[in-house]
């Protein structure tokens, strides 16, 4: 888990979680009942306003969901068709600050709900097939994205005018500095490194 963290009181339970978030999803991809519903547990069932407060607290929950969030993302990309990765740049803890921005404004939305809507909205960029890794050195950041982000990447800074090199999914000397050019034009500091937020104003507007 990318959480920043590691769960130190029960690790069991928190297997037992992950497996839960498994299990239930595998059984909402089957079609659940007659009319589509299916019960939820484990951690999808909190409401949004538990999960703020024990954010802010960086508690064991926390982690235990972070754990929750993982799961779901990992089964999603196994039974839904032409998947393989609903999030092929985000990291858990993007995932985890966008619904901390939904979840401070609806604090009774229940975090099962928020995800899946979250995923949805993902869902048209998603990869659908296995790509190479390619990895990114700035200084002392490192960064691994698909050989396909990268791609992305280069199509949407030639649609800004900002790159005018082969769009190939190698990161160039050039794309690092269409992207420095595009880091710039929003403020950002202007390192030419893919790091989330760059790539979360870039690729999900």
């Amino acid at each position: 888990m990318r959480c920043g963290s590691e769960v130190r009181s029960n690790p069991v339970n928190h297997l037992r979680s992950v497996l839960f978030a498994l299990m239930l999803y595998a059984a909402g991809a089957a079609g659940a009942d007659d009319s589509g519903k299916f019960a939820m547990k484990g951690a999808g069932f909190l409401p949004c306003e538990v999960f703020v407060t024990e954010r802010e607290k960086r508690s064991n929950v926390y982690y235990l969901i972070g754990g929750w969030i993982e799961g779901y993302i990992t089964a999603y990309n196994k039974h839904v068709a032409d998947t393989y990765d609903v999030t092929p740049f985000e990291s858990l803890e993007l995932l985890l600050l966008v619904m901390q921005n939904h979840c401070e404004a609806n604090p009774r939305d229940r975090l099962y709900s928020v995800l899946n809507a979250l995923l949805i909205k993902l869902s048209p960029d998603r990869l659908q097939q296995d790509s190479d890794r390619i990895k990114i050195t700035e200084g002392k950041r490192t960064a691994v994205l698909y050989s396909d982000t990268i791609r992305r990447m280069q199509e949407e800074l030639t649609r800004r005018g900002l790159y005018k090199g082969a769009v190939d999914g190698r990161f160039t000397d050039e794309t690092r500095s269409a992207l420095i050019a595009f880091q710039s034009d929003i403020g950002f500091e202007a390192t030419g490194f893919p790091d989330q937020t760059t790539l979360w104003r870039l690729l999900r507007k």
